[in-house]
């Protein structure tokens, strides 16, 4: 390790930029596709600002369990099915999905048809859960 931290400092020119590249590229992925919220702002922007919940998982997983409310368009369909959005267009968006990853990309889609306001449940239906939040059947 000691030889490693050796290169670095004798390197400085090669590790700033690398670093910065890790950091810069860490903070573009972590804002991908809307603000990322937990499950008590997710809860808010339901109750108090309607917004809408879209789960972006496959239909199965959908069905067997998902939370109040959500509406079901997989990932793979976003591009096809965003104008069933349209409606909501003014409201905020939370997308959802297993782990977090899918719904950003999501976002992103949703983003480029003209939707402003998407958000992302941090951790997706994972952290839902393991906050023994409840969930509904499709």
């Amino acid at each position: 390790m000691l030889e490693f931290n050796l290169f670095l400092i004798d390197n400085w020119y090669l590790s700033v930029p690398l670093f910065l590249s890790i950091l810069l590229w860490f903070r573009a992925e972590s804002r991908r596709g809307g603000n990322r919220v937990d499950c008590d702002q997710l809860t808010k922007l339901a109750n108090k600002e309607s917004a809408c919940l879209v789960d972006v998982r496959p239909s199965k997983e959908f069905e067997g369990g998902t939370i109040a409310g959500a509406i079901n368009i997989p990932f793979e369909e976003v591009d096809l099915r965003h104008d069933e959005l349209l409606k909501m267009k003014d409201f905020p968006i939370v997308l959802i999905c297993a782990m977090g990853r899918n719904a950003g990309l999501a976002g992103e889609k949703l983003q480029k048809h003209g939707y402003s306001e998407t958000h992302v449940l941090k951790g997706g239906l994972a952290t839902w859960q393991q906050e023994g939040l409840p969930l509904v059947k499709a």
